[in-house]
């Protein structure tokens, strides 16, 4: 069931139970007051039929007296006459003294019944209907007994009074209809229904269209949920309200924009893998071709003792060209799983064993290094920091030639950028507003004026297995893992890597240590 329907049947429910008890409550207390105003009516009814009867008797009494002497008599005199009459003298008389009350004070849909020492003597009603016992049981003079009976789909209130004369119980039984507060009932119970239909059905339509308006920006978080669970992370939710839903649908957004990178990272992540497996395949086979090739040829041929040698020498240099990709591949690895511990250092003895560890390749290439390095201390990683700078030194030397000069700078410099980004090595782009800064860095500077290269190569020369000058590189006995080693160095010492570089011109390597 969709979330609109239930918030509508939830409201109905809610809305039929709270007008159903107030319904009752106004209904209940109105038939009350109803019945306890015909109620009143009744007892007045009953009253003044037994105050009617009483009178009449008290008439008889004086007359009997009247008759049986002539002189006065005072009230106990007046109260042994009353006592003289017999019962059965006055339950003789009780018949007509009813017709004469019935005649003189009964009401409409009102009557009365007389019974006198438990026998019914007189009743004006034709029904002449059965009169409970509940109504004379417990009854005191003074008092008054009631039920309220259906006779013939009527509804009538008998009220019940009591006097004693000569010991004798007279009980004056007074029959009221009390329809008028059932009728008022049945009509308030019919006119409420017609009332909670009315309003049950303008609330149900008003309360559809209200959840409908209300559970859209739910619908379109479900469309767009579904279109995301399809592949399509470029979808977002559009819903412009400043309450839950519309936080509800910025956080959406949001979760839905992570996802979106994460699968892009994933994607990426994959096309490099895959990229590094094919580049990895082919770097083995080149090498791995050429010792094979000249193993076979020194394996079936009767080769002179210069040839023999040349052939080893390639098999050497192509066995050392798998070593160095081997234990470079390895410290790549490493590094992207591993923290790295970190000491203070200076920078000038750091330099300068750089510059010892690469001045032999550079004496056979005949070239020059000059350096230029301002001391500081710093807390790096000296090994790593070192193989670093000794890649680097060694492209330098790779894309010079023979009698060029290679520059080493290191110096302090104020106000540079000096975080790195998470994913890679900045080259040679400018730094945002939002990137951390330091306010001072470590500049070192490698500087050839060899080959160079173009923008393009520049942006992919920390990619693995990626080399500017395919042949050169091989020639020299590059593997094309150095430039991604050094970035990952550079990236554990929040360091950045810019390159600029022009084809036929050079290449500057900078780099920015935090200081």
């Amino acid at each position: 069931m969709k979330f609109r329907y239930k918030v509508l049947f939830t409201n109905l429910i809610l809305l039929s139970l709270g007008l159903g008890l107030v319904g009752y409550l106004m209904i209940h207390k109105n038939f009350e007051l109803a019945k306890q105003t015909q109620l009143k009516n009744a007892i007045v009814q009953n009253n003044l039929v037994q105050s009617s009867v009483e009178y009449e008797l008290l008439q008889l009494l004086n007359s009997v007296s009247d008759n049986s002497e002539t002189s006065n008599n005072n009230t106990d005199n007046n109260n042994a006459e009353k006592s003289s009459i017999s019962a059965s003298s006055i339950a003789a008389q009780l018949p007509q003294i009813g017709s004469r009350v019935s005649s003189s004070v009964r009401s409409r849909d009102s009557f009365f019944y007389i019974y006198f020492d438990g026998e019914k003597v007189y009743t004006d009603d034709k029904s002449d209907a059965r009169i409970s016992d509940t109504l004379f049981k417990n009854l005191t003079t003074g008092n008054k007994n009631y039920v309220i009976k259906e006779e013939s789909q009527k509804h009538y209130i008998y009220v019940t009074s009591q006097s004693v004369i000569d010991e004798k119980n007279l009980w004056i039984v007074s029959k009221c209809d009390a329809s008028e507060a059932y009728t008022l009932l049945d009509e308030q119970i019919n006119y409420f229904r017609l009332i909670i239909i009315v309003i049950l059905i303008a609330e149900s339509a008003a309360m559809y269209f209200i959840s409908r308006y209300m559970t859209k920006p739910l619908e379109k978080l479900n469309h767009v949920s579904e279109e995301i669970a399809q592949g399509d992370y470029a979808t977002r939710v559009n819903v412009k309200s400043h309450d839950e839903i519309g936080l509800l649908a910025q956080k959406f957004n949001i979760m839905a924009q992570a996802v979106s990178d994460h699968v892009d990272e994933l994607n990426d992540m994959v096309h490099r893998r895959e990229q590094f497996v094919a580049d990895f395949t082919h770097e083995i086979k080149t090498p791995m071709t050429s010792i094979i090739g000249y193993a076979d040829t020194m394996r079936s041929l009767e080769l002179p003792r210069e040839e023999q040698m040349m052939a080893l020498g390639y098999i050497f240099s192509e066995g050392k060209r798998l070593e160095s990709m081997s234990q470079k591949l390895f410290e790549l690895i490493y590094l992207r799983r591993h923290d790295i511990e970190q000491a203070r250092v200076h920078m000038a003895d750091l330099c300068a064993e750089v510059v010892k560890v690469v001045e032999p390749a550079y004496e056979n290439r005949h070239l020059t290094i000059e350096t230029e390095i301002e001391d500081t201390v710093l807390t790096v990683n000296r090994e790593l920091l070192i193989t670093a700078l000794v890649n680097l030194m060694d492209n330098a030397r790779k894309a010079s030639e023979e009698g060029q000069q290679v520059e080493v700078t290191g110096k302090i410099v104020d106000n540079m950028a000096c975080n790195i980004p998470k994913d890679k090595t900045d080259i040679g782009e400018a730094e945002s507003a939002d990137d951390r800064k330091c306010t001072r860095a470590y500049e070192i500077c490698i500087i050839d004026h060899g080959i160079g290269m173009t923008k393009e190569q520049a942006e992919r020369i920390c990619d693995e297995f990626y080399m500017a000058d395919k042949s050169r590189a091989r020639k020299e006995g590059g593997a094309g893992i150095g430039m991604s080693l050094v970035a990952i160095i550079l990236e554990h010492h929040n360091a950045v890597l810019s390159v600029e570089s022009e084809p036929g011109c050079g290449t500057t390597m900078r780099i920015l240590l935090p200081w």
